[in-house]
């Protein structure tokens, strides 16, 4: 996978990364800040508080760690400068008293170093000669959106049902930061930051021009499709088809599977099994009825085929993304007139 990808399809982590970096400053900036007025409860297991200060810099070291490594396909060694830069600036900005002014400058220079040997690196980079190709084959871009299929998707059952918690965890964080509990505010941060997180590595594999397999075998149905090319990525074989929908209008997409047991190679024809609530759920049954596979290569060998627009596949989550982001906002709205 490389940079370009990766920022293509899991534009979540470099969110999660950017409000890691944030938290860093956070948590830095109220530790040198309120770090003197902890109130500590101590027995003989220990001490303890229930103040953010008091644990502030423990929190903020993983939360840095995070940071770069989650930007690191951005922005490399530059990513980890930028880290303990902001974790140093927040030590210093409006601090109580001198106690952290060395380990802030030290984390500064060092934080510098990082930065600047990031750039060195990636100015040299620059300077090679580069493959715009990406590692398993081009990726096909534009077309139509499946608008209607995506809207149904969006107002399923399903979807609301895990749309409809995460509206409230990132609604808490927004409206918590803004006027709100501290406490209530971290929560819903890092609730925000583990759902990102989630969406991220669902969508890293994604490719907008390859249709998804189906789950399962119920609802689908049969379907003729012309084969335009057959190109091999990686251990797999990509089939460029138009699919012929009963009922429905044709559209383009590509197909990736391990093996081509319907020779449509040779036959330039296929029988495809698709979702029709989600057509851009697309493969090519191993084994399909010789009657209905016979058809599939009559229909699709007539000349008459009208030209059909590429259909682009949805990434994964793109419909619970729309219902949450909507639900968040009447969320907010509400809040703000209560």
């Amino acid at each position: 996978m490389t940079t370009r990808a990766y920022g293509r399809t899991s534009w979540p982590w470099a969110a999660v990364a950017v409000l890691l970096f944030w938290q860093t400053w956070f948590l830095c900036h109220v530790y040198a800040t309120e770090r003197s007025g902890v109130r500590w409860t101590c027995d003989s297991e220990g001490c303890g508080t229930n103040q953010l200060a008091g644990g502030a810099l423990f929190l903020a070291a993983p939360t840095a760690l995070g940071a770069a490594v989650l930007a690191a396909p951005f922005l490399g060694l530059a990513g980890a400068g930028l880290a303990v830069l902001l974790a140093a600036f927040g030590l210093l900005m409006g601090r109580e008293d001198d106690h952290m002014v060395v380990a802030a400058y030290g984390l500064a220079g060092l934080g510098a170093v990082l930065v600047v040997a990031g750039a060195a690196r990636s100015l040299r980079r620059l300077g090679r000669p580069r493959d715009d190709a990406e590692e398993n084959g081009p990726v096909q871009d534009g077309g139509r959106v499946p608008v209607r299929a995506l809207v149904r998707r969006t107002l399923a059952p399903g979807t609301l049902l895990v749309a409809a918690p995460a509206a409230v965890v990132v609604s808490a964080f927004v409206h918590a930061a803004l006027d709100g509990p501290r406490w209530v505010m971290m929560l819903g941060l890092n609730g925000t930051i583990a759902l990102l997180f989630a969406l991220g590595t669902a969508r890293l594999r994604h490719r907008p021009g390859v249709a998804r397999s189906l789950p399962s075998g119920e609802g689908a149905v049969h379907a003729p499709a012309r084969l335009h090319s057959l190109t091999a990525r990686g251990t797999d074989f990509v089939f460029d088809l138009t699919v012929l929908p009963e009922g429905g209008d044709p559209y383009r997409i590509e197909v990736q599977q391990p093996i081509d047991l319907q020779d449509v190679r040779i036959h330039r024809a296929a029988l495809v099994r698709l979702d029709p609530r989600r057509p851009w759920r697309v493969d090519l049954p191993p084994r399909p009825p010789a009657a209905e596979l016979a058809r599939a290569r009559a229909a699709a060998r007539t000349d008459d085929l009208p030209a059909a627009p590429r259909l682009r596949t949805p990434a994964p989550g793109t419909p619970a993304l729309v219902a949450g982001a909507a639900l968040t906002a009447a969320l907010l709205t509400l809040l703000a007139v209560v």
